[in-house]
């Protein structure tokens, strides 16, 4: 990966500052995160779309609340090249890390059997969806703006089981009712009561959707 990640054009471009510069925020908008997007773009010309997510960093960092600890943010990620180089090799092997361990959770829950009653095809999606919650939160540290993160994942598995686009946000914000809180680890039985709302709309969704 570090190999690739030294073979793109933008990494040709570190922007190594000498001591006296201070990498303050105007820093960072004008020279480190322009460098940060064009690493993205290379990025993604070289793997597709999927890697966008390496700067996906834990607590306040580029775009709050994610699963990677290799990356912060220009301020903090960059510093010699190759230290750079590196930092966004880690982080992009541990972005493709997480993913492959969200593919291997939804396929313990995705397709449900079809000869499921309502009630236990509710309790299934119930299952699945508190189980996605846990491990976001123990990913994440339930640092700041997790939840943003889980939204997202959940959107993701609501996808893979047929849910139309233009409804799955709707249908998490309304599970969450805004019950979640940076820096806060959501307690079980919260996870629970928001993992059996939804699992209520996706079944009810599901089959409206299967009838039309």
């Amino acid at each position: 990966m570090l190999d690739v990640v030294r073979s793109l054009p933008a990494a040709q471009r570190v922007p190594i500052d000498p001591p006296s510069v201070i990498k303050d925020k105007d820093w960072s908008d004008e020279i480190g995160e322009p460098w940060a997007i064009a690493m993205t773009a290379a990025l993604v010309g070289r793997y597709g779309p999927w890697v966008t997510g390496w700067r996906w960093a834990l607590g306040e960092s580029d775009l709050d609340g994610g699963p990677v600890t290799a990356w912060c943010c220009p301020r903090h990620s960059i510093t010699s090249a190759e230290a750079t180089l590196a930092t966004v090799a880690a982080a992009v092997c541990e972005w493709r890390t997480w993913l492959e361990d969200l593919a291997r959770r939804f396929a313990q829950y995705l397709p449900t059997p079809v000869d499921l009653t309502h009630d236990e095809l509710v309790d299934l999606w119930a299952l699945a969806i508190a189980h996605l919650i846990t491990a976001i939160v123990e990913r994440t540290d339930a640092g700041g703006a997790w939840y943003l993160h889980c939204a997202t994942v959940l959107g993701w598995f609501l996808a893979v089981a047929g849910v139309a686009p233009e409804r799955q946000e709707s249908m998490i914000d309304a599970a969450v009712a805004g019950r979640w809180e940076s820096w806060t680890a959501p307690h079980e039985q919260l996870v629970v009561a928001v993992a059996e709302s939804l699992a209520a709309r996706v079944v009810q969704e599901l089959q409206i959707s299967a009838i039309c």
